[in-house]
């Protein structure tokens, strides 16, 4: 009889790796403003393939491998205790490993004064070609083909842009 083998940790590095490999963005929309009046109403994401209303995307500004480590320098939240914020901690190594790294820096202006609800990250987005050089913030019009949703959070808290703000964003993708 057959079975399914185990990915091993080696082999979730190799996922890793591929998906470090590729141009990623991520993008962010307004969603459904119910959503906050009534957080059961936001949609499950499992199946989604796009937000539910993009406002752009951005290039990441840096990916690299990271590993756990409890006197780790980046700090990523992973839920709530109560009032108490529980968090994970991760150092940047060189070698593939299972957990990735993703930020992004947006710049002040975009989706200035725009309230966000919804991220996700895409591999594989496709911009036109006439493009100024250099450009690494999209709009939908500026797409071809969004690439694939690797990974979408409908936020807890939204986000409301100020222009004075630049917004960063970093999370770890454990594969």
């Amino acid at each position: 009889m057959s079975q399914l083998a185990t990915i091993t940790r080696s082999g979730r590095a190799a996922f890793a790796a591929a998906l470090a490999a590729k141009p990623l963005h991520l993008a962010w929309g307004t969603g459904d403003p119910a959503w906050e009046s009534n957080p059961s109403s936001a949609p499950s994401l499992i199946n989604a393939t796009a937000l539910t209303a993009e406002v752009g995307r951005r290039l990441a500004t840096q990916v690299a491998f990271v590993t756990p480590d409890e006197a780790g320098e980046i700090v990523i939240p992973t839920g709530m205790a109560g009032d108490v914020v529980q968090e994970s901690r991760y150092s940047i190594v060189s070698q593939p490993s299972p957990y990735l790294y993703i930020r992004v820096a947006f710049d002040f202006a975009d989706a200035a004064n725009v309230t966000l609800r919804e991220l996700a990250l895409f591999s594989d987005t496709k911009t036109k070609a006439d493009l100024p050089a250099g450009q690494r913030y999209f709009v939908p019009a500026d797409i071809v083909d969004a690439g694939i949703m690797v990974a979408a959070q409908i936020l807890d808290v939204p986000i409301v842009r100020s222009p004075s703000v630049r917004q960063t964003e970093e999370f770890v993708i454990a594969l």
